[in-house]
């Protein structure tokens, strides 16, 4: 691709840059490299419609490692200081050039090798211009309350309240519109367990929707892949207490937040559900 700059300071000819990318993927890395390097690379296969931002939110150690594999010319890279997961995807979106749609991905799932996930997302995103949001991995009904509902592997799409982190994809243009991330769900630093719930639940204030898909594909995203975290329940508090702690608040904050609209929600959700 030829350089709009006829004298560029570098004294290349040729820039290989897109100046028309269409798709932001933004990773926050803090603790899974090898398994983000990883990811990167399956990602090429996308193809240069797609950027990949990197916040290093690790006081930038291991940036050199990143930089191997984060070489193309639209690649870009922020450093942070441990400011937490949802304040590094907000950066990334705010240093995005794409035309029309974020995908926020996590350090430690591993994407497949191949494009047809992301097919599958632009499929259900052309069909319809009111679907907002896709989540990838799992979501629900009732986000916080004892009747929670979540879902996961037992079907290939369905429209809900709720969304997880791992990975979302959702309208450029909308992201901004409802605000981003919320910013209650965690202080800097902290878990935002609940963050990515009120993202998916905002974007029906706009009379847009949020999807969970479950192709074939989609499962082959691999989650906590370096990790590889096993324990569940009690274990898993026991090793991780602050932040069961930060999500047991966050319950609260988001149930607090919605509770005047979670049972009308439900009910225009599952209207959309039939027209499935």
């Amino acid at each position: 691709m030829k350089p709009k700059n006829k004298y560029p300071m570098s004294g290349e000819i040729e820039y290989n840059y897109n100046y028309k990318i269409r798709t932001s993927i933004i990773i926050n890395y803090f603790t899974s490299l090898e398994t983000m390097k990883k990811t990167i690379n399956n990602l090429r296969c996308l193809g240069s419609e797609v950027e990949i931002i990197v916040n290093n939110d690790k006081f930038g150690k291991d940036t050199d490692s990143i930089l191997e594999v984060l070489n193309q010319k639209n690649d870009r890279i922020i450093i942070s200081k441990d400011l937490g997961e949802r304040r590094g995807y907000h950066h990334g979106a705010g240093i995005s050039n794409a035309s029309e749609f974020l995908i926020f991905a996590q350090d430690d799932d591993l994407a497949p090798d191949n494009n047809q996930w992301y097919l599958d997302c632009l499929k259900e995103f052309n069909k319809d211009k009111k679907l907002g949001m896709i989540g990838l991995l799992k979501g629900g009904l009732n986000y916080g309350l004892p009747n929670k509902i979540t879902y996961h592997d037992e079907y290939k799409k369905r429209y809900v309240s709720w969304l997880a982190t791992g990975p979302l994809m959702i309208r450029k243009d909308l992201y901004f519109k409802i605000g981003g991330w919320s910013k209650e769900y965690s202080q800097v630093g902290e878990a935002d367990g609940g963050a990515d719930a009120d993202l998916a639940t905002k974007v029906y204030f706009l009379k847009y929707k949020s999807m969970l898909l479950r192709t074939n594909s989609v499962k082959e995203w691999k989650r906590r892949f370096e990790r590889g975290d096993n324990l569940i329940g009690d274990d898993l508090k026991k090793l991780r207490p602050n932040v069961y702690k930060r999500i047991d608040l966050n319950y609260k904050i988001y149930v607090n937040k919605y509770k005047k609209t979670i049972h009308s929600l439900n009910k225009i959700i599952q209207n959309y559900n039939l027209l499935l």
